[in-house]
């Protein structure tokens, strides 16, 4: 009678050390699934932050190509398709322009128009003004082209450099991960139409 019972305690001792393994594992799994849930956040967050800077540069493009030099006065916030645009210029016809070259351009859902339209002094610009502005209307628009070419090259890392342009050359300043994304974003730059000379301001992160 007595010599199962060594035998049944070592079954019970058994079947408590696997209820504890499987309890471990559980709770194992039950961490592991919030952390892959925050991951998966964080890169749809990134893309998103990918995707609304490369529609700011076509919107940028657009407005500069349709207003000119009135397009230096917009900022341009856009978030899931949906688009503000913010500043002033000259004109109220002027706003209701921008408007519409915004709703023009693919991949915006919807605007919020917030220019305010000022009127013109009325005073006759001298032509060295006016000249002045034409250079800012070019730098402006290379340097969205040369961001537009980073974002295609590197992605979401274009958005950590910051582009200047004046009169044709371009400084990129910024962190990049690695010593090959510096050197892919610096001939990116170089190979962009416009551009005459490419100043590295670029640092690898790290170093």
């Amino acid at each position: 009678m007595l010599i199962r019972q060594p035998h049944i305690s070592r079954s019970i001792a058994a079947a408590a050390l696997l209820s504890a393994l499987g309890a471990v594992f559980l709770s194992s799994c039950a961490s592991t699934v919030p952390t892959q849930r925050v991951r998966a956040s964080e890169e749809a967050r990134r893309e998103q932050d990918l995707s609304d800077a490369r529609l700011r540069n076509d919107l940028h493009l657009a407005l500069l190509d349709k207003l000119g030099q009135d397009a230096l006065g917009i900022t341009v916030i856009p978030a899931s398709g949906r688009v503000t645009l913010v500043g002033a210029v000259h004109e109220r016809s002027t706003a209701e322009l921008a408007e519409e070259v915004a709703k023009s351009v693919p991949g915006v859902l919807a605007v919020d128009n917030r220019l305010i339209a000022r009127k013109e002094s009325g005073e006759t610009p001298v032509a060295g003004a006016l000249g002045h502005a034409g250079r800012e209307v070019d730098d402006a628009v290379l340097e969205v082209r040369v961001g537009k070419h980073l974002m295609d090259e590197i992605g979401r890392y274009a958005l950590d450099v910051e582009v200047e342009a004046s009169d044709g050359v371009v400084s990129l300043r910024g962190a990049l991960p690695d010593a090959a994304r510096k050197s892919i974003a610096l001939k990116s730059a170089e190979a962009t139409s416009g551009v005459v000379r490419v100043v590295d301001l670029l640092q690898v992160a790290g170093r």
